[in-house]
């Protein structure tokens, strides 16, 4: 497993849990990659399906603040391209990359200011963008609304599954 976090990794058994900002990528099979409550975070996952490896990244924000030098994993259009970097480093291959996301949710909704933040949707609109200017698809997503929700990915098969709060869990 590689951690490009700069933060505690959480481990609950073989789920990895990444926390805001946090990348990682595995290729145990017995490896969960997760996050945990996003609202309008992005937990955005890479699996290549050959070489059966994983990645996660915990998108916060969409875009780098460029006078900033650090925290890339923290924001949409350097999280993409370091995810993508991190699985090729540890063996996946470029052309066998899927993507799938969740998250993204409206969690600001407040009498006058519905329509004021809406980080949520900008957080996956920069993904999209991100994952266009890569030349990479994204496959599937659980994005938008007003309720968080926890997303996990089984290194083993690429399999991801969201639960969004009072929801059962689905496959994505």
């Amino acid at each position: 497993m590689t951690s490009v976090a700069a933060g505690t990794l959480t481990m609950n058994g073989d789920t990895i849990i990444a926390g805001m900002g946090e990348l990682y990528v595995s290729s145990s099979p017995s490896a969960v990659l997760a996050c945990i409550g996003l609202g309008s975070c992005i937990a955005l996952f890479a699996y290549d399906p050959i070489a059966r490896i994983g990645g996660i990244v915990h998108i916060v924000l969409p875009r780098l603040d460029k006078t900033r030098q650090d925290g890339f994993a923290k924001y949409a259009d350097t999280a993409v391209p370091l995810l993508i970097e991190e699985v090729i480093k540890v063996g996946a291959a470029r052309k066998r990359l899927t993507f799938k996301m969740a998250g993204g949710a409206q969690m600001t909704i407040a009498p006058g200011l519905s329509n004021t933040f809406k980080m949520g949707d900008r957080n996956r609109l920069e993904v999209i963008a991100a994952l266009e200017r890569e030349k990479m698809t994204l496959v599937s997503a659980d994005t938008g609304g007003s309720k968080g929700r926890t997303a996990s990915m089984y290194v083993e098969n690429g399999r991801v599954f969201v639960k969004t709060v009072g929801g059962v869990a689905r496959e994505l």
